[in-house]
């Protein structure tokens, strides 16, 4: 029995590193197929078999706490929604990780930007995954998965440090499936609504492994290229990643083009803070949050 489970496992590491190199990448600690090599030196963080709750690399919003949960062989864990009265009108409901890879505490903005938020060690280039469930919408209008990059803890006394860029992911609606936003200066949003590459649309009740990546092309002055991965199917039997990401939607950032009423700036910085927000629903369970630097491939 030993040697037929041995045997099995064996076969398992195969099967999953063929399907990862056939990307040119590997798997990391928990499964999951990283889409770019790691930039040599570069922070990364993931939260594995940690709790987002004790660890300090990890935060909510709004006091939240989110409760450790399993179906097979599968750990997560389910954060509720917080109603909130929004800065930029109207009311609803939200919920908000942070990934906090490299410390330390914001000191620029998009106005300062000196190719970071906070230090040298901010993740400049990232791969940011996560796998994600919503469940009972409550304010279809604005009901959606968002990950946020190089977002700052900004305040009503100074709406700069917002300094974010971000990828989202919803139901079919007026909004669109998915969109490139920016929030420069909170709360001031631009919205790009994209094409989506896929036949698919955030459902309630179904696991989504998400995944956004955003890099400066080498040689490519003045562009940041931002892509949105999806996979459908996100676990096996077993409940391990099944690494099935599709390329859902992308968009390039360029200097002096304008993204809508207010910027034509570019976000090209390193970000000290990352963030899974979902909105519209009355809570969120979430598995296996990680963010990483890449090394960005050449145009």
């Amino acid at each position: 029995m030993r040697h037929q489970l041995a045997i099995a496992t064996l076969l398992l590491a195969t099967l999953l590193g063929a399907r990862a190199a056939a990307h040119g990448n590997a798997l990391d600690a928990d499964g999951v197929q990283a889409l770019l090599p790691a930039q040599s030196g570069g922070s990364t963080l993931a939260l594995g078999t940690g709790n987002p709750n004790t660890d300090k690399r990890f935060g909510f919003d709004y006091k939240g706490a989110a409760t450790a949960a399993q179906e097979g062989g599968l750990r997560y864990w389910s954060l509720p929604a917080t109603p909130l009265t929004y800065s930029s009108g109207g009311n609803g409901y939200t919920a908000r990780l942070h990934l906090f890879a490299s410390g330390g505490q914001q000191q620029f903005t998009w106005k300062t930007q000196r190719g970071y938020l906070s230090s040298p060690h901010d993740v400049r280039n990232q791969e940011f995954t996560v796998y994600v469930r919503v469940h009972e919408p409550l304010t279809p209008l604005n009901a959606q998965v968002t990950l946020k990059i190089r977002g700052g803890r900004h305040s009503e006394k100074d709406g700069d440090a917002a300094s974010s860029t971000m990828m989202t992911f919803g139901p079919s609606g007026p909004s669109g499936i998915t969109r490139f936003a920016k929030e420069l200066t909170h709360p001031l949003y631009d919205y790009v609504v994209l094409r989506p590459l896929l036949n698919v649309a955030l459902q309630p009740g179904q696991w989504y492994g998400l995944k956004l990546i955003s890099y400066s092309r080498p040689g490519v002055a003045g562009e940041v290229l931002n892509q949105l991965y999806v996979d459908t199917a996100p676990f096996d039997a077993a409940g391990r990643p099944a690494n099935g990401w599709q390329l859902l939607s992308e968009y390039t950032d360029v200097q002096g083009k304008r993204t809508g009423r207010h910027y034509d700036t570019l976000a090209d910085w390193g970000g000290w803070q990352t963030t899974l927000r979902m909105d519209g629903y009355r809570s969120i369970d979430f598995a296996l949050p990680s963010v990483r630097e890449v090394a960005p491939p050449a145009p």
